[in-house]
């Protein structure tokens, strides 16, 4: 266990802050930890009723191209996890869902970021779009069980954590059908 001596702030952004604590470790030891503070997220795996997968391509600057991901965002100040889930599902994919199952949570870079990340499973699709930020996202509709596969297979079509863990925890949730959600 480590006890903090003090906390620095020195960074703060838009979406998200740096921090510099001071702390003693379990060993006596005087050291530092950088800590990006950031708010919670939440992801959505959206099946539609054709077993299709609803994913997004989007630009993302950080990386330098686009990118292909289950949609995605921060937890706005005074929402639950479950009313994000649905305002991004909404945003992203411009559909709500009649079922949203949380799947999972998970800090995301746990050794040194406060963000935690809840997936969540939505069924039942029906058109509901809600405007968006800046993003211009492109909707893509894949058969489901060929993204879980190739997801399996370590061969997946996202580049980033989140899409390939949501992925494989949402055919989890259908034990015994696996791939054919």
């Amino acid at each position: 266990m480590e006890t903090p001596i003090s906390k620095r702030t020195v960074f703060t952004g838009r979406i998200l802050s740096v921090r510099v604590d001071t702390v003693l470790t379990g060993a006596g030891k005087e050291t530092t930890r950088e800590i990006i503070e950031r708010p919670d997220t939440v992801a959505v795996v959206a099946l539609d009723d054709n077993r299709n997968i609803l994913l997004v391509k989007q630009y993302r600057y950080a990386t330098g191209k686009h990118t292909v991901e289950i949609p995605a965002g921060v937890i706005d100040p005074g929402e639950t996890p479950e009313q994000a889930a649905r305002r991004e599902l909404r945003e992203e994919t411009g559909y709500d869902c009649d079922i949203l199952i949380p799947v999972h949570t998970y800090w995301p870079a746990i050794g040194y970021s406060t963000e935690r990340m809840t997936i969540f499973l939505a069924r039942g699709l029906k058109p509901a779009p809600l405007q968006g930020d800046e993003e211009r996202i492109e909707l893509l509709r894949l058969p489901f069980s060929d993204v879980y596969e190739m997801t399996r297979k370590g061969k997946p079509i996202f580049d980033d954590a989140k899409s390939a863990i949501g992925v494989l925890l949402a055919a989890g949730v259908f034990a015994g059908n696996a791939g054919r959600a």
